[in-house]
């Protein structure tokens, strides 16, 4: 081969390479969502209670933390913990007009990590309404995903409420 043979060998071979490079960069970014499916239930008298003024019930401004147990939709296989921190009283609506809170949200997945959720959580209010929070991260086999919570609320059953939860997870 010629001078000008082998520099548009390498010319082809830097442009293939480069090209490969970006739509494998293209391909992460566009991923589509993993979705996840669970079963989440909260039971209310679990809820810990900032309760500055000695009152015995929550005013708004007070934080409240609520564990539940999650479940493999379905079943009653217990596969991880729910833990949510939020404002008592710091209810909104959206432009949906659906009740939420502003929350952080922790989906602790036996074995496997856990998944953070920013944004909104469910208030008593929003029962079998979708509301949804941004997937700001995670641990464990979840690290550096994103994505977008989404909780369902049903039917208080006692002193418990159930959810349908949606994780659509976005993989780097």
């Amino acid at each position: 081969m010629n001078l000008i043979g082998n520099s548009t060998v390498v010319i082809v071979g830097i442009v293939l390479v480069t090209s490969l490079g970006l739509l494998s960069a293209i391909s992460r970014q566009t991923a589509t969502a993993d979705p996840i499916n669970m079963k989440l239930v909260v039971d209310t008298t679990n809820a810990k209670i900032q309760d500055l003024n000695n009152n015995k019930q929550p005013d708004a401004g007070e934080f409240v933390s609520i564990v539940g147990t999650l479940y493999a939709t379905g079943t009653e296989n217990e596969i991880g913990k729910y833990r949510c921190f939020f404002s008592w009283g710091g209810w909104a609506n959206t432009t949906e007009g659906v009740s939420v809170t502003p929350a952080i949200q922790v989906f602790d997945i036996k074995g496997n990590g856990t998944i953070v959720a920013v944004g909104d959580e469910p208030s008593m209010d929003a029962e079998g309404k979708l509301v949804d929070a941004a997937i700001a991260g995670g641990t464990g086999n979840y690290k550096s995903i994103t994505g977008i919570a989404g909780l369902t609320e049903h039917k208080m059953e006692g002193t418990k409420v159930p959810f349908d939860v949606v994780l659509d997870i976005k993989w780097p």
